[in-house]
This record gives C-alpha cells, structure tokens and sequence, in this order.
C-alpha cells in the first residue's frame, strides 16, 4: 500500500498540471480572440503592414524583457538561426492572411477554414519530418476538405478569394508548428518568439517601404484595401488599439507556450478548437454576425476531422515512446 502512495500522488500532480494546461490554452485563446476583433475593426482603417509593424515592437519589447529577467539573455541566442527565420516568415505570413481574410468575412467563418492546420500538418509531416500517413488520417483529410466546400460555398464564379486567404493562413500555421517540434530540442519558448517577432518587424517594414506610400491602393476587394493601404499617422484610439494587439499577442503566446509546457500536448491540443465559440460570440455581439447552417455543418465536420487527427498524432507519439 505504502509503496503505490507515490504513484498516486505523481498521478494527481500530473492531473493537476494538466489541467492548468488546459486553463492556459484557453486562456490564451481567448486572448487571442481580442486580438482579431481589434484587427478586423482595423481592416477599413488603417494599413494591416503598419500594423504589424507596431503590433512586432510592443511584443518585442515585453518578450526581451522576459527574456532578460527569466532566461538570463539566452533566449537572444539561437543554433539554428535559419530555421528561426523560416518559421517566422511563416507565421508572419499566417497572420496576413488571416487578417486581411476578417476584412471580408466574418470571424464565425473564417475560424473553421483557419481550424484546418491538422489536415496540413498531417500532409506536411511526410515531407518536414518523414513521418508516413495511414488510410485513415488520409480518409479523415477528405472529410475535412468536405467540411471546407460546405463553408466556402464555391459557385459558378468560383470561391471567395477571402477563403482562400483562411485556407492559406492554415497551411503557414501548420508549418510554423511542425518548424517549432523541430526547434524545440534547442530554443526556448521565448527565444522562438523572438526571433519570429523580429522577422514580423523586418517584413512589414520592408513592406512598408515597398508599398507604404498606397501606390498599389487600387484594388475594390477589402482584403487587398487592407493590404495596400497607404500608411499613416495613427489616432491616439488607433495606437491604444494597436498597444493593446501588442500586449495582448504577448500574453497569447506566453498562455500557450505554458499550456504545452505544463499539459500533454495530445489532452490539451483538442481544446484549440474553444476559440470558435469566441468567434461566434464577438460577431454576433459586434458585428451582428450568425453562422448560417452550411457554416455550422461543415465546421463540424473540419473540427470533427481535425481532433481525429490530433488523437491519431497523440496515439502515434505514444508508440514511438514505448
């Protein structure tokens, strides 16, 4: 009896540790939720590149704090400065998309098209980490691309260029996390954040300075009004908002990177899926918005799909580890 106390009281720790995973991920999630409100009120505003812009050093500025303070500077430091930059050109190009996808749709929208990153990440891991995919996890990719037709609703004319852009934020979303496993033997959390928020600074900047000025302005879809907006002066509404985006993707990113360091990934990861109700929510409450039926049946089955991938990932894991 004596002897099974310890395992006993591991197995609560590990519980509880879990748990607090859990409350971290959605936590940050739903912080994250702010964060696309303030950028889809953005998109007739202001330019999305000077936004990021601002957005990068204000985060910058909290995570080199954080890296002095709990790291010791070491954070600064990288043996894989490449792969770095490579993934944050990736997120980089995750959060375009996404943003310049809210100008146009609505958020209840483009969360399920943004929820297909699983589907990715199981096509990418063949050529990214050399892992092999079974009938299954392939079966379940096709259901999830059912799940895409019935939100994006194609037609005649085609599909939604917005779409498009949800879909594409995906896939980059899906490679900036499979670069993260193989990174994660050697940077830290914040050391990864870093670099990837130096890149967002360097690319919108040069963006920026390529078309900054609004001379490619000339386009009648929002999501490209976003994108080639010309820069300007911010209000002081406008810089509170943009404060706020910076602070709040700081507390994002810490939330997540402690809910995976606390929580298994594989009981964890399906909560991912909570942010769609703070989707729901801040449209209806801001912008009237309500899924019609398409919406709500094809999310179903794109989440359905995707938490069937992340349980085979976990099953998978498990197997290499026994």
């Amino acid at each position: 009896m004596k002897n099974k106390l310890p395992s006993i009281d591991a197995k609560i720790r590990s519980d509880d540790k879990t748990i607090q995973g859990i409350l971290y991920l959605v936590l940050g999630l739903s912080v994250f939720s702010v964060q696309d409100v303030i950028m889809k009120i953005f998109s007739d505003e202001i330019a999305l590149q000077e936004v990021i812009f601002m957005r990068g050093l204000v985060t910058l500025a909290v995570i080199c704090f954080l890296i002095i303070r709990q790291e010791d500077g070491q954070g600064f430091t990288t043996k894989r400065l490449f792969l770095c930059i490579v993934r944050g050109a990736a997120g980089f190009t995750c959060f375009t998309t996404f943003s310049m996808a809210l100008a146009t749709l609505p958020l209840a929208d483009a969360m399920p098209l943004y929820y297909t990153s699983p589907l990715y990440v199981i096509v990418l891991a063949i050529p990214i980490l050399g892992e092999t995919v079974k009938l299954r996890s392939w079966f379940a990719i096709l259901v999830g691309f059912v799940g895409i037709l019935l939100v994006a609703q194609p037609n005649v004319s085609g599909i939604e260029p917005a779409m498009i852009l949800a879909l594409i934020s995906a896939l980059t979303y899906s490679i900036q996390s499979l670069l993260a496993r193989k990174l994660g033997s050697t940077e830290s959390a914040l050391g990864m954040t870093f670099y990837s928020m130096m890149t967002f600074v360097a690319l919108s900047g040069f963006m920026g300075l390529a078309f900054g000025n609004g001379w490619l302005d000339n386009f009648a879809h929002p999501s490209a009004q976003y994108l080639f907006r010309a820069w300007s002066v911010p209000t002081a509404r406008q810089f509170g908002l943009i404060f706020t985006v910076g602070i709040v993707a700081a507390i994002g990113f810490l939330c997540i990177s402690q809910a995976y360091r606390l929580g298994e990934a594989s009981v964890i990861a399906p909560f991912e899926y909570s942010s769609l109700p703070f989707a729901v929510f801040w449209g209806w409450l801001f912008w009237n918005e309500v899924p019609g039926l398409m919406t709500i049946l094809g999310s179903i089955l794109i989440i359905g799909s995707g938490l069937y991938v992340l349980r085979r990932e976990s099953q998978t894991e498990a197997a290499h580890c026994t």
